[in-house]
């Protein structure tokens, strides 16, 4: 990857595609910190300067990192996000309004919430980098009269919950619908128009789901089949839920339809496959990724791999175009690709994150694009298209050639990402700093046609 340089008025040197310098000087901290003899006291205050200088790094790139980006502060940090898919377009202005789906993470004794929020995003993004707000970290798009169109957060519904919200996400046939994981193992399930816009001290969901005994954060609705939806927990089991079995409306709760025990430690994430109602990946700390097929009695896999990555894997993600296509993210900071027909071994093994990596996501438009995030703060873009391609000598050092991007703009663990379905390359990242950040790439980087990848072609 080529970077190009510019030097500002104070002359201080911007390298407007310089993020994988920032991922060599963490690099550097983390091998000196895995020499002996370091005290304990001494890592922690080298991690913190080297925290400091990495963002100092990052702000002063981003005007040209980002086509736009906004960075806030919640009081508590939220371990889930999602886009809704929904976009509203008011007439005679200049943004969109997009909605967001969020929770929070507090402390003990204070209240927890399932959180809705508006964002306005520009219709047009212009992005000039003598026009970056530092003090807000926001890059905005501009009209011909220089008038600032900046992206704006706000909450627009609180929903009380019980306790912190390990992950919440909508149903795909009405979005009203949501599903939280609780840190219990409760499962519960919101209807939001039910709910005021603010919250009243009392958690009241329209159902509780009943079985898994330890908190989880492995949910996933079925894509296909409107009120299904499967969960995994530190229990070791997934389990599956009917809502279309509900029999009264007043307050019930329900227990799981079918029970999986073919897991041997905690249960990280399960995926519905996109295209088959049937078909469930799951993935756990016991080191495997195993395929269920719902339509099979038992409550064992069809399909498993049980030596693709030496530490738990964390997550896993269809590919919504190319069927067969999964993606696995594991601790031991890699992200395997897999092909569903043979999980005997991994076709390739994505590279570049220097922590346990933690979620995975494919862009919802571009077949060839993965999203990863990490315990590294950092979620990396990978093109699939340029596995394989050759490079320069001093292209090495800036990682494989299927790292398109790398965003540095978290403190701390990354939670959760979520790519906006309706602004291609607009994604909100949020992480255990307290802060929610919405930012698109910049063009220069991501402009070009993405090209389509198939298994068949990752396989030669």
């Amino acid at each position: 990857m080529t970077e190009t340089a510019d030097v500002d008025s104070e002359g201080t040197l911007f390298q407007p595609f310089c993020f994988t310098s920032i991922w060599r000087q963490k690099t550097d901290i983390y091998l000196f910190l895995a020499s002996p003899g370091i005290d304990e006291e001494i890592q922690q205050k080298i991690i913190n300067e080297g925290l400091v200088q990495e963002y100092k790094t990052w702000k002063k790139n981003s005007p040209f990192l980002y086509d736009m980006i906004l960075s806030t502060a919640l009081e508590w940090p939220s371990l889930t996000t999602q886009w809704f898919p929904d976009i509203k377009q008011p007439p005679g202005e200049k943004y969109t309004i997009h909605r967001l789906l969020i929770g929070t993470h507090t402390s003990t004794g204070n209240d927890n919430y399932l959180q809705i929020a508006n964002v306005h995003i520009p219709k047009n993004t212009i992005p000039n980098p003598e026009y970056y707000d530092e003090s807000r970290g926001e890059i905005g798009g501009y009209d011909s009269n220089r008038e600032q169109t900046t992206i704006k957060m706000n909450i627009e519904q609180k929903i009380d919950h019980p306790g912190e919200v390990n992950k919440a996400r909508y149903q795909p046939q009405n979005i009203n619908i949501i599903a939280t994981m609780c840190n219990d193992g409760r499962v519960l399930i919101f209807d939001r128009t039910k709910h005021s816009s603010m919250p009243k001290g009392i958690c009241n969901p329209q159902i509780e789901l009943i079985g898994h005994t330890s908190e989880g954060f492995a949910l996933s609705w079925n894509p296909l089949e409107a009120g299904r939806l499967a969960t995994g927990s530190n229990d070791a089991t997934v389990r599956l839920w009917d809502l279309n079995n509900i029999t009264t409306t007043k307050s019930p709760k329900l227990k799981s339809s079918r029970i999986y025990e073919h897991h041997k430690s905690v249960v990280n994430d399960v995926q519905f496959q996109p295209s088959h109602a049937s078909i469930i990946g799951t993935v756990s700390d016991d080191l495997t990724l195993q395929i269920l097929d719902t339509r099979i009695k038992g409550t064992g896999s069809v399909l498993s791999n049980k030596e693709g990555h030496t530490d738990a894997i964390n997550a896993l993600a269809f590919n919504h175009s190319s069927e067969y296509l999964l993606a696995t993210a594991s601790h031991d900071k890699t992200i395997g690709l897999w092909d569903l027909r043979n999980l005997s071994s991994k076709i390739h093994s994505l590279e570049g994150h220097i922590d346990a990596v933690t979620s995975l996501s494919w862009h919802p438009t571009e077949i060839a694009i993965l999203g990863s995030g990490s315990y590294d703060r950092r979620i990396i873009f990978w093109d699939l298209s340029r596995i394989g391609e050759e490079q320069l000598p001093d292209d090495l050092e800036d990682g494989p050639p299927e790292l398109l991007f790398m965003h540095g703009g978290h403190t701390n663990h990354l939670s959760d990402f979520s790519w906006n379905y309706n602004e291609p390359w607009v994604v909100c990242s949020a992480a255990e700093d307290n802060l929610i950040q919405i930012w698109k790439v910049a063009e220069a980087i991501v402009g070009k046609d993405m090209n389509e990848v198939l298994v068949e072609e990752l396989e030669q």
